[in-house]
């Protein structure tokens, strides 16, 4: 049983005032416990159409932890291995360096492969003749290609699709809409800025990207934030709860994979206050007042973090690239979620 007491106004009132007076479109927050969904809201109007709690967005990075939790599950069926070399399910890689990275570098950013443009016409031929920018294992990039070696290596060691993989995910009370698709028929709100880049959002929707791929309303990410709660809950008791991975996978998952290595800058990412486990960020900035979290955030702004230790998780849904070159600082809202947080009582 878990007891918990949360106000959770001051991140409410940080996503009302970033739409209102920044330039977050609109927003869906909400904040989950182990025992399901405890506040949402959405909040602005865009191209005339009011933001709704149940609306789907592009998630962008946030789709890699959820390509990594499918992994992670065929690795505790004994499955997959963390120690399958990519050359395993991309032949033409065999024999060469980029062959040899494995999937625990490519869950957690250290692969080194070159990594192309998100709206690649099609990654997955491109990683049949990848090149590296260091030795795998050496440093630390963020990299999204590195998803598509694990969807090939997924998919050849369960001969089932990373979608439906991802599908799987709706057997969780509470998901129901959460897909790696094109987002057609979905009436996703439209992301803002990919002009400015020049990023194809629906040529990177087409190919199903496995790094930035996933469609999901807010309830969706919350209702698997809150079985991810209660995995951090059962770890060391018995019986375990393993609606999502088994807590030994998910406490594999959040070893910190990275500390210590030399960073390359990406553009992506701040690369001094990033480090990895198996596709959760981890991050240490020194602006966040708590630093035991683990999750991702996305491009498009979308944002997903989990505080075991409050027995808390939030999610903001968004539709804007780039908002931190914009002004806006997602620690802000970290802190916000964090300062309104009482420890639980478990018993």
């Amino acid at each position: 049983m878990t007891t918990s007491h949360a106000n959770y106004n001051y991140a409410l009132d940080w996503v009302r005032r970033t739409v209102e007076h920044g330039p977050m479109p609109i927003g869906v927050f909400g904040a989950a416990t182990s025992s399901g969904v405890q506040e949402i809201a959405a909040f602005g109007t865009d191209d005339g159409r009011r933001a709704a709690v149940d609306d789907h967005f592009a998630l962008f990075s946030v789709t890699k932890p959820l390509v990594g939790l499918a992994a992670m599950r065929a690795v505790e069926r004994g499955q997959l291995s963390l120690s399958a070399q990519l050359a395993e399910a991309v032949p033409t890689l065999a024999g060469t360096l980029a062959g040899q990275v494995t999937l625990e570098q490519l869950l957690s950013h250290r692969s080194g492969l070159f990594d192309p443009a998100l709206d690649a016409a099609d990654p997955r031929a491109l990683l049949q003749n990848a090149s590296l920018v260091f030795p795998p294992g050496t440093m630390t990039q963020y990299c999204n290609i590195a998803f598509v070696g694990i969807e090939l290596l997924l998919e050849a060691a369960t001969g089932i699709s990373l979608a439906d993989h991802v599908a799987a995910f709706t057997e969780l009370d509470g998901v129901s809409t959460l897909a790696l698709d094109t987002g057609e028929g979905r009436d996703a709100h439209r992301v803002h800025g990919s002009e400015e880049v020049g990023l194809d959002v629906a040529a990177m929707a087409r190919v199903r990207h496995p790094a930035a791929g996933a469609y999901a309303t807010a309830t969706d990410l919350l209702a698997l934030g809150s079985a991810l709660l209660r995995s951090t809950a059962a770890a060391g008791t018995a019986p375990a709860t393993a609606e999502v991975v088994h807590p030994a996978t998910l406490a594999a998952m959040r070893v910190n994979r990275t500390a210590g290595l030399p960073r390359l800058n990406s553009k992506l990412n701040d690369a001094r206050d990033q480090d990895w486990g198996l596709s959760f960020n981890l991050p240490h900035s020194p602006a966040l007042l708590e630093h035991n979290l683990f999750g991702h955030g996305g491009w498009s702004g979308c944002q997903f973090w989990v505080y075991p230790e409050y027995d808390a998780c939030f999610v903001l849904l968004t539709n804007r690239l780039d908002l931190p070159d914009l002004g806006v600082r997602v620690d802000e809202l970290q802190n916000a979620f964090a300062g309104g947080l009482v420890a639980p009582l478990r018993a």
